[in-house]
């Protein structure tokens, strides 16, 4: 309860100052447990410094109210007359901030620093037909990126969560190769293709695993009889270890051999490590983890099955990125910085331990990684709309599946009590999304004509838990031509292409 200024301060007899304080002093203890709990391994490609940012400013919710109530009974605290509270959230990742008149501030607030909002697409000076690239996202390439302040986000387009599905089982029906499809959005994803009449090729890490999502997506597609499903749809397990190259390329060929249509490759699979690592674990050819589950793996199917893709009609790659790539979003702007710098650690070969160059840091490796994954969507924009080898143009795109804290998936290798109190403040504050949601906006980048002949798009779930994808420019990182094409070069190198 809030007192007027000009009336006489009450006090509070039915709370004891020892256990307010009490209180107080453990709310502060578990705000720091937050930060040493988020060093827990995480296990998908998830947003994890969204995470981070939500839970620990939840904490210092809880711990503002026991205090303030503490010091208004000391008279330590003058409210003001009509004290009005207002909580808000910002950019992508769920930060919170409290605001009351002259009395409570928290340190939260959005960061000063400045982003670009353009979004350039091509190198060349050639003109684009706006039918492929769409006058939204169609800009002159003599225009350097321009700062705007991180509020100032501009959208070109929502889809809706309703747009997401409606149009599923009556687009023309895809084969879809969906990597990391046995759990979480990929494996949502897999199911509500396979339910709307598409063919879905689930690659997963080991045999067990992949078979066991394709029964799972065949299953759910029998089973469902609610609007937007169509029959004919099938979901098939294959092998494909992004940590493995030996791996991809015997899941590429086995692909190709098959000589079934492939219409659009999701580059969904991804992993980041414990933030509390100090030396990087290796892939099976030598690489960091994180970059070469992430990226390389990645880099590397796109690569193989390109000349596959191009000879669909409509053909497309999708690739599952996150706004911690940019250092201005509010997942991104927690702990460690996203940046690539001159990417001295990759031209000095395959053992880098991070691009830049730097000393090995897990939280930024995750980071720097989906960096990678929006300078390759930019990139392969330019270099998949007229192959060497012929065909059809491929169009390429990012999206986000927003903040989803589910304690079975990207916490269940943390303290349950510590994911299930995350679980329940992030969702009470209303900055989350669900595995389902994150599934129907990997079907709609599939398969959705509305993305016919779209290029470097970046749907971001923005702003953060409201159930939509928004259309904006990345960071100006993200946007740099010479980082795009210098990535896609060192990276043929140490994957051998």
């Amino acid at each position: 309860m809030l007192w007027r200024g000009g009336r006489a301060k009450p006090r509070l007899k039915n709370f004891s100052i020892p256990v307010l304080l009490s209180l107080s002093i453990f709310c502060r203890l578990l705000s720091s447990a937050v930060k040493i709990g988020t060093r827990s391994d995480p296990a998908s490609s998830d947003d994890f410094e969204m995470r981070l940012l939500t839970m620990h400013t939840s904490m210092k919710l809880l711990l503002l109210v026991p205090l303030t109530l503490w010091e208004t009974t000391q008279g330590f605290v003058r409210l003001p007359p009509s004290p009005r509270l207002l909580l808000s959230t910002s950019h992508a990742g769920g930060r919170q901030l409290l605001r009351t008149s002259r009395t409570m501030r928290m340190a939260a607030e959005p960061s000063d620093r400045s982003r670009s909002r353009r979004n350039i697409i091509f190198e060349s000076s050639k003109a684009v037909p706006l039918s492929v690239v769409g006058v939204e996202t169609a800009m002159r390439l003599s225009t350097p990126p321009t700062a705007m302040a991180e509020g100032d986000v501009k959208v070109e387009r929502v889809v809706s969560e309703t747009d997401l599905v409606a149009h599923l089982a009556s687009a023309p029906r895809r084969s879809v190769v969906v990597t990391g499809s046995n759990s979480g959005v990929g494996f949502e994803g897999a199911k509500l293709l396979a339910a709307a009449g598409h063919r879905v090729v689930c690659a997963c890490r080991n045999s067990e695993k992949a078979q066991k999502a394709a029964d799972l997506c065949n299953e759910y597609a029998a089973a469902s009889t609610t609007t937007g499903v169509r029959a004919g749809g099938e979901a098939i397990g294959m092998v494909c270890d992004l940590a493995d190259l030996t791996s991809v390329r015997k899941f590429a060929a086995e692909l190709k051999n098959a000589r079934t249509p492939l219409d659009t490759l999701c580059l969904n699979a991804g992993l980041a490590m414990n933030t509390a690592d100090t030396a990087p674990q290796r892939t099976r050819d030598g690489f960091e983890l994180t970059i070469g589950t992430n990226h390389l793996g990645h880099f590397l199917l796109a690569n193989l099955l390109k000349d596959a893709l191009a000879k669909a009609e409509k053909p497309r790659v999708v690739v599952t990125a996150s706004p911690v790539h940019d250092p201005n979003s509010g997942g991104g702007n927690v702990g460690s910085k996203a940046t690539l710098g001159d990417l001295s650690g990759l031209k000095a070969g395959p053992d880098f331990s991070m691009i830049d160059g730097g000393v090995y840091d897990a939280d930024k490796a995750y980071k720097d990684s989906k960096l990678c994954n929006m300078l390759f969507t930019a990139e392969a924009s330019r270099r998949f709309q007229k192959l060497p080898s012929g065909g059809n143009a491929i169009s390429v795109n990012a999206f986000s599946p927003g903040l989803i804290p589910n304690p079975q998936g990207f916490f269940r290798y943390q303290n349950q009590a510590f994911a299930n109190i995350f679980n329940v403040i992030s969702g009470t504050v209303g900055v989350t999304e669900t595995p389902r949601f994150g599934g129907e906006c990997l079907a709609y980048m599939a398969v959705d004509e509305a993305l016919d002949g779209v290029i470097n798009g970046w749907y971001d779930t923005y702003p953060a838990g409201k159930h939509q994808l928004a259309v904006h420019a990345p960071s100006i990182e993200a946007q740099d031509l010479e980082k795009q094409k210098l990535l896609w070069e060192l990276s043929e190198k140490v994957v051998g292409i």
